[in-house]
């Protein structure tokens, strides 16, 4: 019981946390934004550990997902950086390579679940080509530019979190048809953990490249609370998908 109620109050600081996050770094990063952050990042690894204590589970999809927590903590780490540029592509990467154990741990569950699926259903490959089209003509639209070699690792990051978003469908559907346990809370985590982290990553994106609303606080808000929710439905994953 004591460890259900840990999880419920990390859960519940994790998000106090980034609201007071965007808070502080209203006149730019600092120490403070930094150590809050952080702080809230620990707190979803944190989530991700707790629940693999409370569920029992150990398989393979729970150290895949430890790995993305582990690169999503590194990747909020050096992007809040700001002594150089260098770190911020390092953040990048950091998310880019969670994107891709995210990726893997769905992978590994849908071998279970939908021992069918292929790797890529021409669905899936449709959805990502608009994602990225829509992507590009919106992001111009509103005035966001995206210059010259930046295109391609920010073009390539979409196709990443989109193929996320579309693998974390497949497994919640093929639990759900699988009849696997607790597999409605895990399609509804899955789903509304991937799609929170697009709309994140969809407005950092603007943040970054966007003067016009570069400076925006509710914009700024938004992007952090999305991004939080995310990592925690995410890490909570590990409650309910255990495919052994």
């Amino acid at each position: 019981m004591f460890i259900k109620i840990l999880y419920a109050v990390i859960c519940a600081a994790v998000m106090v946390t980034s609201y007071f996050f965007v808070k502080s770094q209203y006149g730019g990063a600092c120490w403070r934004s930094l150590s809050l952050k952080m702080l809230a990042a620990t707190g979803y690894f944190a989530i991700g550990m707790l629940a693999a204590r409370i569920s029992g589970n150990n398989s393979p999809f729970v150290f895949i997902m430890y790995g993305a927590l582990l690169c999503s903590w590194i990747g909020d780490l050096f992007l809040h950086l700001w002594q150089t540029k260098i770190f911020s592509g390092i953040g990048f990467l950091g998310f880019l390579t969670a994107h891709f154990f995210f990726i893997a741990a769905y992978m590994s569950a849908i071998r279970v679940y939908a021992p069918d699926a292929k790797f890529f259903s021409v669905p899936e490959i449709i959805a990502v080509v608009l994602f990225d089209v829509f992507f590009i003509i919106f992001s111009r639209a509103i005035g966001t530019e995206i210059k010259g070699i930046l295109i391609v690792p920010i073009v390539m990051y979409a196709t990443v979190i989109t193929t996320m978003l579309c693998k974390a469908c497949v497994m919640g559907i093929g639990m759900v048809k699988a009849g696997a346990p607790h597999a409605g809370i895990a399609a509804a985590l899955a789903i509304s953990g991937a799609v929170l982290f697009v709309a994140s990553d969809f407005t950092i994106a603007i943040l970054m490249f966007n003067k016009k609303y570069k400076k925006s606080h509710p914009l700024k808000m938004f992007n952090i609370i999305t991004y939080f929710a995310a990592e925690l439905a995410l890490a909570s994953l590990i409650l309910v998908v255990n495919p052994v």
